[in-house]
């Protein structure tokens, strides 16, 4: 009498295995993965939700133009008149930060296009570059020359606000504070005085100040 092996129990349990062992990896998978893919993820936390913009394959950086109607063109106006219903509308100017946990994740993209969509809808619009630590703007606008910008401003008290704005970039409306020289010390440097200055006389010029700033998850400076 054959006693082993008992063909039909290894083959009951080599189908058990072949479903269990994809289930369970799929199942670990979700319960491992803390990124936000779409609006569902972020809906039991209850915070205010502006809109979300599509993965692009393209290299071009500044995708905002005046009629373009492309997919995340149409994102960025989206996002563009959820802000003027959250934002106080008593505000003279409305000042926008802009960061993210860590470095990559897009921030400056995010930050250059918001700005080129207010600025397009009419808004007088200043693009501020406060990421000292890895000044990105410039490169992005194609602007190949050094400019000076917020450090050189709260290093160097002889200069103005207009001494650091530039106001020639693609857009109409856009202007640009660059981050300027990087700094051997940003938090400290961005601890001064000099910095409510800025933004007060900013204020009293534009309708909105969106702000590029460092990653929260890796420094204190935003």
């Amino acid at each position: 009498i054959k006693v082993s092996p008992n063909n039909m129990l290894n083959y009951a349990g080599a189908l058990i295995m072949g479903l269990m062992i994809p289930f369970l990896f799929i199942k670990n998978k979700n319960l491992l993965d803390v990124k936000v893919h779409d609006e569902k993820d972020i809906k039991h936390l209850k915070i205010p939700y502006l809109g979300d913009v599509p993965m692009s394959a393209s290299k071009t950086r500044l995708f905002i133009k005046d009629g373009d109607n492309t997919n995340i063109a149409e994102s960025f106006r989206y996002i563009r008149t959820n802000l003027s219903f959250m934002l106080d509308s008593k505000d003279s100017c409305k000042t926008i930060f802009i960061t993210s946990t860590q470095s990559g994740e897009g921030k400056t993209f995010a930050a250059i296009n918001l700005a080129s969509s207010l600025a397009i809808s009419g808004k007088k619009t200043l693009l501020l570059a406060m990421d000292l630590r890895a000044p990105k703007i410039s490169n992005y606008l194609d602007i190949k020359h050094i400019l000076p910008g917020v450090t050189n401003y709260i290093k160097d008290k002889d200069l103005t606000v207009r001494d650091i704005t530039t106001m020639n970039t693609p857009i109409d409306n856009l202007h640009f504070i660059a981050s300027g020289d990087v700094p051997p010390n940003p938090v400290e440097l961005l601890m001064s005085k000099r910095v409510n200055e800025l933004f007060e006389v900013l204020s009293g010029i534009y309708e909105y100040i969106v702000v590029d700033t460092a990653p929260v998850g890796l420094v204190t400076d935003t």
